[in-house]
């Protein structure tokens, strides 16, 4: 019995240790995106922490980086994974926040379930991806970041 038990618990044991180095393979290119992503919201845009980091894939990759600069004015930095010198810098408020997008999406869609949001870019135009599922459907809606002027 004493015997099984060792056996179950070197198993458990090294089960656990294959669930955790692959979850670290897993997780290796998006913490080396936010590294790469960081390092140029901090040099470009004087970002001096991330607040959030959002990667997008839309036709192109970007990655956006959310956090405070100088002054304390939060702003958002989004770096185009293949020309990250061709920053675009925002600041937070210019734009309309996560919640409501979220709201624009709730009462366009009449979603089931929210999934994500996420800051983008498709076409040189800054956007919240908000994803969602209604009924069976995985649906994506792209909200404008920037506030439209009257």
């Amino acid at each position: 019995m004493k015997k099984a038990l060792i056996s179950i618990c070197i198993l458990v044991i090294a089960i656990a240790g294959f669930a955790a180095e692959t979850y670290w393979k897993a997780r290796k290119p998006y913490d080396e995106a936010y590294n790469k992503a960081a390092a140029v919201a901090k040099s470009k845009a004087g970002i001096r922490a991330a607040d959030a980091f959002y990667l997008y894939n839309g036709k192109s990759t970007y990655y956006v980086v959310v956090g405070k600069g100088k002054g304390g004015k939060k702003k958002a930095v989004w770096i185009p994974e293949k020309k990250p010198e061709r920053v675009t810098v925002l600041d937070l408020n210019t734009g309309i926040s996560k919640q409501a997008a979220v709201k624009q999406v709730v009462q366009k869609r009449r979603p089931d379930k929210i999934l994500s949001v996420r800051l983008g870019m498709e076409s040189q135009i800054p956007i919240w991806e908000v994803a969602y599922i209604k009924g069976n459907s995985l649906g994506y809606d792209e909200v404008p970041f920037l506030k439209k002027s009257n």
